[in-house]
């Protein structure tokens, strides 16, 4: 459904890293909202909530989004 796709470039160390957030609704009916982050170029790591209405999915995408651009991520 929604898709946010982060990126933060460190000082001198350090390795590129990424942050997505997708919203989608899944085969019970419910909302989930993806949590996928790490290193560019590996797999990284993943999370997933699960929300009954898609307003309360939205207003945690929204928030780990606000989140993540506080922490210097930049949009990609």
């Amino acid at each position: 459904m929604a898709v946010c796709f982060l990126t933060r470039v460190p000082s001198a160390k350090g390795m590129p890293t990424y942050y997505r957030v997708e919203i989608t609704l899944n085969l019970f009916g419910e909302w989930s909202v993806v949590f996928d982050w790490g290193p560019r170029g590996s797999m990284g790591r993943r999370r997933i909530a699960l929300f009954n209405d898609l307003r309360a999915a939205s207003v945690a995408a929204d928030d780990a989004r606000e989140r993540m651009l506080q922490r210097g991520y930049q949009r990609a």
